[in-house]
C-alpha cells in the first residue's frame, strides 16, 4: 500500500478566530477539526475567546483523476479553499481564512500560517464565540449542510453560483481587512452588494427619481424627436447607485430590524424608516473615497454609543461638510457587514441554495 497522497483527495487548511464544534460530512466532502499538539500548553490561548483565539479545520474533498500528458498542467485546487472559506463566513457570520492546500493533486503542500499570528478584536461579531443574532446559525460545522446545494452546484444555475461566489469572496475580504484597512473593507462590502445588484433586471424607469422622470417627460413632449433624445439620455444615465440601493432594500425584510447586535436600547441600530437613505449614503461614501481619497475609516470604525453600533450616533464634526453629511447617514462598518451578510443569505434562500431548518430560516 502506497503512502503517497491520493491524487483524487484534496485537503485544505482553514481557520477562524471563532469556536466551532461538530463536523460536516457528505458524499465526497468532509469538514472537520485539525487539532494542535495536546501537550502544547501555549496552544490553550487559541481555545479561549480573546485577541489570539484561532481554531483550525480541514476541508477535504474528492475529485476526478486528472488527465496526464506532456504539456498538461497539474490542476490547482487551492481556489476551492478560498470559496469554501467565503461560504462559511457568510453562513455563520464569522471570519474564515484559507491557508492553502495540505495535500493536492497527489502531492503534499506547505500551508500559509501567517494568519495564526494576527490578533483580532474579540468583541466584533465576526470574531466572537457567539452565534450571530440575525440568521442565527449554531456554531456547529454540521450546519454547513444548509449550503449543500452550493457545495454540489450542479443543481443550481451557474449565473447564480458565480454571482454568489464572487459576492461572498468580497464579503470575506472585507472581514479580513475590517480591522486594519477600514476604507478597503467598506469598499469590499459595497462591491459585494453591487455584484448582487447586477444579478437582477431592473426597469430603468423604476431606478429614476421622480424629478428625473419629469424632466425626461418634458423632453419627450417638448422637443422634436424628443422620444429618441429621452431614450438616449436614459441609456447614458449612471444608475449603479440606484441598482445597489434597490437591491439591498429588496433583500432586507422586517425581521432584519428586530435582531440588531447594537444593543438593547436601539439607539445605534438600523431603523426601517431610515434604511434606504442609509444605504444610499453608504454608496455615496464609497464614491467620495474612490473619487477624492477622502479618508473616513476612523469614523465608520468608532464604537460610539456601544460596541457594535450600526449607524452614527450624532453628526461627525469635520471640516469637509459634504463628507460630514454623508457620514451622518452612512452605516458603520459593523452595520454594513450585517446588511451584506443578511442580503447574501436572503439571496441564497430565494434561489434555492439555502436549506432551511424545521424551525425556519436561521433557527437552531
Amino acid at each position: 500500500m502506497t503512502l503517497r497522497p491520493d491524487e483524487t483527495i484534496q485537503k485544505v487548511l482553514l481557520s477562524t478566530p471563532s469556536r466551532f464544534v461538530g463536523e460536516y460530512e457528505a458524499e465526497g466532502v468532509l469538514l472537520t477539526h485539525a487539532w494542535p499538539g495536546f501537550h502544547d500548553r501555549s496552544a490553550s490561548i487559541r481555545w479561549q475567546e480573546g485577541p489570539a483565539s484561532r481554531r483550525a479545520y480541514i476541508f477535504a474533498f474528492r475529485t476526478e483523476v486528472a488527465e496526464k500528458g506532456s504539456g498538461k498542467p497539474l490542476p490547482d485546487y487551492s481556489p476551492t479553499g478560498e470559496i469554501v472559506a467565503a461560504y462559511l463566513s457568510v453562513l455563520f457570520g464569522k471570519r474564515f481564512d484559507s491557508h492553502g492546500l495540505m495535500e493536492g493533486a497527489g502531492f503534499y503542500h506547505i500551508p500559509e500560517f501567517s494568519q495564526f499570528g494576527v490578533l483580532v478584536n474579540p468583541s466584533l461579531p465576526q470574531n466572537s464565540h457567539n452565534p450571530r443574532k440575525d440568521f442565527e446559525i449554531p456554531l456547529n460545522l454540521s450546519e454547513t449542510a444548509r449550503l449543500a446545494p452550493l457545495l454540489s452546484s450542479d443543481s443550481l444555475p451557474m449565473d447564480f453560483v458565480h454571482t454568489f461566489q464572487v459576492s461572498a469572496k468580497f464579503y470575506l475580504q472585507a472581514l479580513q481587512n475590517f480591522e486594519k484597512e477600514p476604507e478597503i473593507a467598506y469598499l469590499h462590502f459595497i462591491s459585494a452588494g453591487e455584484i448582487l445588484s447586477n444579478f437582477h433586471d431592473f426597469d430603468k424607469l423604476d431606478l429614476l427619481d421622480d424629478t428625473t422622470k419629469e424632466y425626461l417627460a418634458d423632453i419627450r413632449e417638448g422637443l422634436n424627436k424628443g422620444g429618441k433624445v429621452a431614450r438616449h439620455i436614459e441609456g447614458r444615465l449612471l444608475l449603479i447607485k440606484r441598482r445597489f440601493v434597490q437591491t439591498i432594500v429588496g433583500l432586507v425584510d422586517s425581521s432584519f430590524f428586530e435582531r440588531s447586535e447594537a444593543g438593547d436600547d436601539g439607539v445605534g441600530s438600523f431603523k426601517a424608516e431610515n434604511f434606504q437613505r442609509s444605504m444610499a449614503a453608504a454608496y455615496d461614501l464609497r464614491s467620495k473615497y474612490v473619487h477624492t481619497g477622502a479618508p473616513f475609516g476612523s469614523w465608520v470604525s468608532l464604537q460610539l454609543g456601544g460596541r457594535n453600533t450600526e449607524v452614527q450616533v450624532g453628526k461627525p464634526v469635520i471640516n469637509d461638510k459634504g463628507l460630514s453629511k454623508v457620514l451622518e447617514h452612512a452605516p458603520t462598518l459593523v452595520g454594513l457587514e450585517r446588511v451584506i451578510r443578511f442580503c447574501l443569505l436572503q439571496f441564497a434562500v430565494r434561489n434555492g441554495a439555502f436549506v432551511e431548518s424545521e424551525l425556519g430560516i436561521g433557527d437552531a
